[in-house]
């Protein structure tokens, strides 16, 4: 949603505040230097004062953090402060100052901006205001689309909402709108409405991407209209929320300012709007529908969508439906047209119109719609997963695609072609995967590879480090069902980063599984499969490697695929940050380590970067990560080694 973004970048400057008709800005400047929010971060930039020591990080020096917290009556998580990064209300608190410009850094060094702590600048006050309170939306992060739905219902009208009313709101986004259909950019799922609450780092919450699952669309709606009042963006009295002039304001630099210009074209128009909720596309739509016939904007929307990727394209379609019946010409127009005329005799079809039919368009809109369900897939998934992702997805098999693929005349289907089957043709090929045969209890072989799928089909599993953050450490898999526990020990290492050589154990809660040893008293993991524990969506498992510094992963199963022909390699499909390095001291003694390879002065920094072989500590990067070196590593694990 990058008109928003941007549009919130914008607001510092002079002249973007408009206020609410009948409220001046003098008026609006006091009322956003007494919100809470800005109470608590002027407290904070008055303590910081001409100048106080941070990290390359950009954050308080852990031991100047601590005396933050002393200052300003704020709790630390333990006796030993780490990281300012751990004391999430010192961080909402650090958050509001920088953006609303009462903080700035300055090199290694903050320092609070006495001419924003006070009235005298009512538009500098109100740009900054500003600048902090869209991160009740996410906004610059991820805006949320319940979020902005709810506080769209509020626009433009003042009236006040009972919160069942913007509870209701929320639940009536499809999961889809929600968020956009994507993971999210920190834990990797994809969340429903009611697991978002889009407030940014304003509450802590959404920290790592770890939201509270059980938060449901009237929490949601809490959650906000409490960020809302936090900043006197809203006023709640019992179950009725009202915005505040602030909020009036808040929401027309939102919505106003996320519309494109008249002028703009349907591409600028799509890439505005596409990831947001269908009301507020259809308002910051307006303007430039005002500005053209239905069958021009349409027309328009056909164009920008024959050309556009498979999202744009799908996004541009649906909108260009939306406009009406009032359109119906500029589709005539289309329907004459082969291939991406189908679209047109499809519309038309479905508002009882007669149309030129083309005994074709059945075969080239499978081909669009393969072509669409590819591009969301990564180039380095196998063409045998892809089959039981099309055979799930469609019903229909690889023997009964290909001939309609090859009569459609698209022009991906070509392309399309070589990724299902993995022949050579348009398009990269699938990379290396891990190779080996599947040993059970009484399977006979030296294979060190995870096994093929067999009849269980393919499990998605994501595999996370526990207390890993600031970035958190995941990884998306598909490996096959029947995959043995002694295999899938050598997958994790392998996509997390380890090098291997310490003990590890799978643990259900009733039972441990390991290397058959009589001392540990692990079950034998050579003769258990991944689909004996792990039967449902939600099932997991613990992976605990290296019993000194005691690395714990969440096995988590999100899906399970259908069997399809043959058998499916693993690989990895998306993941998070970069492994630790092996016997840093576990979760803490890596927390620590990262903050002494980021403050040149610390004296240890030197010892680490001898440790670690480095010559900067620039050089290390945890959130290092790349799907493709993840899967040319399980390429390299031979079948016997």
């Amino acid at each position: 949603m990058r008109p928003v973004k941007e549009n919130a970048r914008r607001v510092a400057s002079v002249g973007m505040i408009s206020p609410p008709p009948d409220v001046l800005v003098t008026d609006l400047a006091d009322s956003a230097l007494g919100c809470t929010a800005l109470i608590r971060a002027r407290k904070l930039a008055e303590w910081v004062g001409p100048g106080r020591e941070l990290t390359s990080s950009g954050v308080l020096r852990p031991a100047v953090a601590a005396q933050a917290c002393r200052a300003l009556g704020i709790r630390m998580p333990g006796a030993r402060l780490r990281s300012a990064l751990d004391v999430d209300e010192l961080m909402r608190d650090w958050e509001v100052a920088t953006d609303a410009g009462l903080v700035v850094a300055d090199g290694r060094r903050a320092r609070a901006v006495p001419d924003l702590a006070g009235p005298a600048d009512p538009e500098r006050v109100l740009a900054g205001w500003v600048q902090a309170a869209v991160r009740i939306i996410g906004v610059p992060d991820d805006p949320c689309a319940g979020c902005l739905t709810m506080l769209h219902a509020f626009y433009p009208g003042d009236g006040p909402l009972d919160l069942d009313d913007l509870a209701g709101v929320v639940a009536a986004l499809e999961p889809d709108d929600a968020v956009g259909g994507e993971p999210c950019p920190d834990c990797g799922e994809v969340h429903d409405s009611a697991d978002i609450i889009g407030l940014g780092g304003l509450l802590g919450a959404l920290a790592d991407g770890e939201v509270p699952g059980e938060l449901d669309d009237r929490g949601h709606a809490e959650r906000l209209v409490e960020a809302l009042a936090a900043f006197g963006a809203a006023v709640a009295d019992g179950g009725t929320v009202r915005l505040t002039p602030l909020g009036s304001m808040l929401a027309a630099v939102v919505f106003d300012g996320s519309a494109p210009a008249p002028s703009a074209d349907a591409g600028e128009l799509m890439s505005a709007i596409s990831a947001m909720p269908p009301p507020v596309a259809r308002t910051v739509a307006g303007p430039w529908l005002a500005a053209r016939s239905p069958a021009a904007a349409v027309r328009e929307l056909l164009a920008c969508a024959e050309a556009a990727g498979a999202e744009l394209r799908m996004a541009a379609l649906a909108f260009a439906a939306e406009i009406g019946p009032e359109a119906a010409e500029a589709w005539q127009e289309w329907a004459e047209r082969p291939g991406f005329g189908a679209y047109a005799r499809q519309w038309l079809a479905a508002q009882g119109s007669p149309a030129v039919q083309d005994p074709a368009d059945e075969a080239w809109l499978t081909a669009d719609a393969l072509s669409i369900l590819l591009e969301a897939l990564p180039d380095t998934v196998p063409p045998l997963l892809l089959t039981t992702v099309l055979l799930q997805e469609t019903g229909d098999d690889l023997a009964e695609i290909l001939p309609v693929l090859r009569s459609s005349g698209h022009p991906a289907a070509a392309g399309i072609e070589a990724r299902l089957t993995g022949r050579p043709g348009p398009g990269p090929s699938p990379a290396g995967r891990i190779t080996g045969k599947s040993r059970g209890a009484k399977a006979k072989g030296t294979g060190r590879g995870p096994a093929r799928a067999g009849g269980g089909g393919v499990c998605q599993i994501k595999i996370s480090l526990r207390g890993v953050s600031k970035p958190p450490v995941w990884r998306r898999v598909a490996v096959p069902a029947d995959i043995t526990l002694d295999l899938l020990h050598e997958l994790i290492l392998r996509v997390m980063g380890w090098s291997g050589g310490h003990l590890h154990v799978f643990s259900t809660g009733w039972a441990e599984y390991g290397s058959p040893d009589s001392e540990l008293g692990h079950g034998d993991e050579t003769a258990v499969r991944l689909i004996e524990l792990l039967s449902g969506p939600g099932d997991k498992l613990r992976y605990t490697y290296d019993f000194g510094d005691d690395w714990e992963h969440d096995v988590v199963l999100e899906e399970v695929l259908p069997a399809s022909p043959g058998a499916a390699d693993p690989c990895c499909l998306a993941g998070k940050g970069a492994c630790p390095p092996e016997d840093c001291g576990g979760v803490w003694g890596y927390a620590e380590l990262k903050e002494i390879l980021a403050d040149r002065g610390h004296e240890q920094h030197q010892d680490m970067l001898d440790w670690l072989g480095l010559d900067s500590g620039d050089e290390f990067d945890p959130k290092a990560f790349s799907v493709d070196d993840v899967n040319l590593s399980l390429g390299s694990v031979a079948p016997g080694r």
